[in-house]
């Protein structure tokens, strides 16, 4: 069994700003809160796709429609809690290769760090607009190179790796959009240990918001079926980016702000504890990220609680103290509760 933990001092860096807040919310709570974001999150699919269509019929990117959708995903950041955007953002689910979805998580994702760090107005309009075209290149390209189970070949692997200036030529070729933008278009895959690509990029002189959607790309490939690749589980993937932080392929300070944002454990997870009892991530715990709030649902022997019983574990004064064991499918969740 992989190693379900994750120390706090790995999680270190210079990046500052203030960790998801440390509110247990009750489960109705949570599950309204979830419900209106998914709602959310499949309207602005929706809209994202119409302006990738056009993309594709054109050849063009739209300033007009860009910038409403844009407007829906900052308004949508605002107005829902960052667990629950999250939880609706990255959701298991197969490779969609519009790629609208995967950009709109992406442009999501990227907002919540955005946020955290105290972005104004302009620089939040600037990255999610980046963002949400970081990967409009592709759409100049054959399907095939994005969308394979079996490994790209040398030729076709030399012409994936076009797609960032193929699509920062195309927003340069519009005036509505910033410089900022193009430069994250431009430098999404520039990898600070300088391994990325293209090769003509420094990656000393790359933009932290281009750092940003890095990371936000990174974690959403991992979660879906992204060129043949197995998906990874939220925790499991977030675990992932550590490890490639460490290994100089991502911003190390930024993947630590990513996950006190959205927690080791990320709040709606289902997990098992050391007891064989069950339960919900209700909260995280910004001191001790690998110590949520947990709803427990089911005891040791899996009977039910008649009330969930909340735990907070990181305030156990006990001899023996609960902590994770695992973490559920959420498929398998289902098939407790229908049991």
């Amino acid at each position: 069994m992989p190693n379900e933990t994750l120390h706090a001092n790995r999680l270190g860096g210079s990046t500052q700003a203030p960790p998801a807040s440390y509110v247990p919310r009750s489960l109705d709570t949570l599950n309204v809160e979830l419900a209106i974001a998914q709602e959310t999150r499949d309207k602005l699919v929706r809209a994202v796709q119409l302006v990738f269509d056009g993309v594709r019929q054109t050849g063009v990117i739209g300033s007009g429609p860009v910038k409403e959708t844009v407007q829906g995903v900052i308004l949508a950041a605002e107005t829902c809690s960052t667990h629950s955007m999250f939880r609706a953002m990255s959701e298991e689910r197969p490779f969609d290769p519009s790629l609208g979805d995967h950009s709109l998580t992406v442009c999501m994702l990227a907002m919540i760090m955005g946020q955290a760090l105290g972005y104004d107005s302009t620089q939040l309009k600037d990255l999610a607009t980046g963002a949400l075209l970081h990967d409009t290149g592709l759409l100049q390209l054959p399907p095939h190179l994005f969308h394979t189970v079996a490994p790209l070949s040398v030729k076709d692997r030399a012409t994936f790796c076009l797609h960032p200036p193929i699509g920062s030529i195309m927003i340069e070729s519009q005036p509505d959009f910033s410089q900022a933008v193009c430069r994250i278009v431009a430098e999404h895959h520039v990898t600070p240990d300088g391994r990325g690509y293209p090769p003509e990029i420094s990656a000393d002189s790359t933009a932290e918001t281009s750092r940003i959607v890095m990371i936000a790309d990174r974690y959403d490939e991992l979660r879906i079926e992204f060129c043949g690749l197995q998906p990874l589980s939220s925790h499991a993937a977030i675990q992932q980016l550590l490890q490639e932080a460490e290994l100089g392929h991502l911003d190390s300070p930024l993947v630590s702000l990513f996950i006190k944002q959205v927690g080791i454990y990320p709040v709606y997870s289902i997990v098992e504890l050391n007891t064989k009892e069950r339960g919900m991530i209700t909260a995280i715990n910004p001191a001790t990220l690998q110590q949520p709030i947990v709803s427990l649902a089911y005891d040791e022997a899996g009977n039910p609680y008649r009330n969930p019983l909340t735990v907070d574990l990181s305030a156990q004064n006990q001899p023996f103290t609960r902590s994770i064991k695992r973490v559920i499918p959420a498929e398998s969740w289902e098939a407790i509760r229908a049991a």
